[in-house]
């Protein structure tokens, strides 16, 4: 068969096969989207293998019982753990708007006695030279407890804050209430406070923690210089909090939050107080004077001023031809007087049919835009 033949003969799968493939392509591409929201923090890509209690960076202390001595990892007091470098993805929020939802992986452990379960999440503002304060916190809410209904350091759980506002570069932090917990008979259950597993071993990440007791509130300073063996400030290295925000921005934002228009009602539009008539056509008389009709909208009547100008191609603003200031009646055409300019004036007169001019008439005070339109002036009638 010719090749020609085959061709014409191909031609209707020929055109299928590309049309399936074009269409497989734009669906592997999609275009832009304007969506609102975006996510910020941990990936979550590794399970919570550490906790609060056990496995921050401070020294502790020891405590001598006969025959042996117990170690306190750090105070079992109000604590703060926040990621401030993340192997993958950005530990701070991209821009202001409102944190809607935390996914937090991981639970709480037990020691025996029931452990506090109450935790809360707070917005957290970076300071220069390292440390943070905090600007928000959350509501409280209620962490699982490890094994109990199958939860554990993969568990994720989302939680839905309230009015958790954040601005630009901001972090969102776990925050706990310790949970220590005084001997009864022996040791103490919770010396270091309740275990929240919720630490993940991620090389080149780092978690800061701060604990304080009652101190770690809304307007609390977290300083890298605060430092002791048991509470302060402490970086962990290969560790990270495995928290991830959503951010609404936008029209999906509270207006409380920087950014946020969810609620905002849309601007009443600004009508101009003045308006020119068109098309116009004017007649200077013999003393240069042309009335321009303008018509006035406001309810008070409207005092302004009327410019006119010639467009050209070497002065864009307009050369300047003549202006005049008055007063209109509401809801009236009103003529007012513009005398001319000499320029103008003869440009008028050699123009025959009529020079066109750019009107501008401005409101005073000037509360509403300017309006501009063209008008033509013909010559002098004897």
């Amino acid at each position: 068969m010719p090749f020609g033949v085959l061709a014409g003969a191909c031609a209707p799968v020929l055109l299928a096969l590309a049309t399936a493939l074009a269409l497989a392509v734009a669906l592997s591409f999609p275009g832009p989207t304007n969506a609102a929201t975006m996510t910020f923090g941990s990936p979550l890509s590794v399970p919570a293998t550490a906790d609060t209690a056990n496995d921050l960076g401070y020294a502790g202390s020891n405590v001598a019982l006969p025959g042996s001595v117990f170690h306190i990892p750090h105070d079992g007091a109000d604590t703060a753990l926040w990621n401030e470098q993340q192997a993958a993805g950005s530990p701070t929020a991209p821009s202001g708007g409102q944190v809607t939802s935390v996914r937090l992986e991981g639970c709480a452990r037990s020691n025996g006695p029931a452990p506090l379960t109450q935790i809360h999440f707070q917005a957290l503002a970076p300071l220069p030279g390292g440390g943070a304060r905090v600007g928000l916190t959350s509501q409280a809410f209620d962490i699982p407890v490890c094994g109990s209904g199958g939860a554990s350091g993969s568990t994720v759980t989302s939680y839905e804050p309230s009015d958790l506002c954040v601005s630009a570069g901001d972090y969102v932090d776990f925050n706990d209430e310790g949970g220590f917990v005084g001997a009864t008979d022996g040791l103490p259950p919770y010396p270091a406070g309740v275990p929240y597993m919720v630490i993940g071993s991620v090389s080149h990440s780092t978690m800061d923690s701060f604990i304080d007791n009652n101190g770690v509130g809304n307007g609390a300073t977290f300083s890298p210089s605060e430092t002791s063996n048991h509470d302060g400030f402490a970086a962990n290295a290969g560790e990270e909090l495995m928290l991830q925000a959503t951010l609404a921005t936008g029209p999906d934002a509270s207006a409380d939050c920087p950014g946020g228009t969810r609620g905002l009602q849309p601007p009443h539009p600004t009508f101009p107080a003045l308006s020119i008539p068109t098309p116009q056509l004017d007649g200077m008389n013999a003393y240069g004077v042309v009335g321009v009709a303008i018509y006035c909208h406001a309810a008070a009547g409207c005092p302004g001023t009327v410019t006119l100008r010639l467009r050209t191609h070497r002065d864009p603003t307009g050369v300047w031809l003549g202006a005049a200031t008055f007063t209109l009646p509401a809801h009236r055409t009103g003529h007012v007087n513009v005398h001319l300019s000499a320029l103008a004036r003869r440009m008028v007169r050699r123009a025959g049919r009529g020079l066109s001019m750019q009107a501008t008439v401005s409101a005073s005070p000037a509360d509403t835009p300017d309006e501009q339109a063209a008008i033509a002036v013909h010559g002098a009638t004897r």
